[in-house]
């Protein structure tokens, strides 16, 4: 990670966690709008370690994947020999 990425992150999410704890009462779209501001400078800095170790860009944001925080793919296939649930009224 070079010094001035570094710096650049560190910066923006000092900014960000500042304005968090001065505006507790915002909005939930101007919390999003500044989640979207931190990921604008943070997103190609990590792209770029990415990249940089080999990992490329697929599955990113940018290649059209989802960054989203659910639960990852497990192939589709139902699990097998675990516990089974049953439905009770």
């Amino acid at each position: 990670l070079e010094a001035a990425d570094k710096e650049a992150v560190l910066k923006a999410v000092e900014e960000t966690i500042a304005w968090l704890d001065a505006n507790q009462l915002a909005e939930k779209e101007e919390f999003v709008d500044k989640q979207k501001e931190l990921e604008g400078v943070c997103n190609p800095i990590i792209q770029k370690m990415y990249q940089a170790a080999g990992g490329g860009a697929a599955g990113g944001p940018e290649a059209g994947g989802d960054m989203g925080g659910g639960m990852p793919d497990m192939g589709g296939a139902p699990p097998t020999g675990g516990p089974k649930v049953e439905e009770v009224d």
